[in-house]
């Protein structure tokens, strides 16, 4: 793999006498490269035409946050290609190693690292975890958010189910005076609350499909990246559903246990 190329001038289609490299899929369609083209490639600092490749494909780099804002594109070429090309033998800034199965990585790692030959291994884990760190920092902000908004959201619930309270405080007075029980007019209560907390969640998933949508569809356009950015899985669905059934049970509680602490007399308005 190369990256930072200074400059890329497509010439006619080789006759094989150049090196084949295999280049990213966006690079491909921004300088118009197909299969069989020449290019020729040099480095920063570097003087001269550059040397010339032959395009033998093209390919599309896995979706990594990480590298999401790089500017910087990738080639594939023979390692001896690569030494030519950058005047330097030997030398390489990293490698990876694939472990065949029931290796103890961890034996192997320190066994690497204990060799003292200039350079430092590192588990695939750990470097995700490095890399990933920011991401971890926007996830809890936004954890924090959802907090304060379920939080808000069950604020403006309680408030509009104890206005319906108010408004049906009479119609629920003579209920009780015609001889409704209190366990059916607490299950009355309680089940119109969890409906309209329900009907909020819903409302607030269907908002968050659309912009979950309109967020990949900017940045993976934006980023020219196959990475999803937002996504509404089925457990974010069952537990914005969990948490609205909760918080309407609860508020409708409340209401109900304010409504039958008052005496027949102060529900009718008397």
């Amino acid at each position: 793999m190369l990256a930072g190329i200074t400059a890329i001038t497509c010439g006619a289609r080789a006759a094989g006498v150049a090196p084949p490299i295999v280049i990213e899929e966006s690079l491909a369609r921004n300088f118009g490269l197909g299969e069989g083209d020449t290019v020729a490639l040099r480095l920063p600092g570097q003087r001269g035409s550059g040397r010339a490749f032959v395009v033998a494909g093209a390919f599309a780099p896995p979706p990594d946050p990480a590298g999401i804002s790089r500017t910087s594109k990738s080639v594939w070429m023979r390692i001896a290609d690569l030494e030519e090309l950058s005047g330097r033998r030997d030398r390489v800034s990293r490698f990876i190693l694939e472990t065949a199965p029931g290796v103890d990585v961890d034996s192997l790692v320190g066994a690497l690292n204990t060799a003292q030959l200039g350079y430092t291994a590192y588990r695939s884990s750990d470097v995700a975890e490095r890399s990933s760190r920011t991401f971890v920092v926007i996830s809890n902000f936004h954890k924090a958010i959802s907090f304060l908004s379920i939080l808000a959201g069950s604020a403006f619930l309680a408030a509009i189910v104890l206005l319906q309270v108010q408004e049906m405080r009479k119609s629920l007075g003579v209920l009780r005076v015609i001889g409704f029980s209190k366990a059916r007019i607490y299950a009355t209560v309680v089940g119109e609350t969890v409906l309209l907390a329900n009907v909020g969640a819903t409302i607030g998933v269907l908002l968050g499909l659309v912009v979950s949508r309109g967020v990949n569809a900017y940045y993976q356009r934006f980023f020219d990246t196959s990475l999803v950015f937002s996504t509404v899985t089925g457990a974010h669905v069952a537990l914005a559903f969990g948490v609205a059934t909760v918080v309407g049970v609860v508020v409708g509680s409340l209401a109900t246990t304010y409504l039958f602490k008052l005496r027949v007399n102060e529900v009718l308005g008397r």
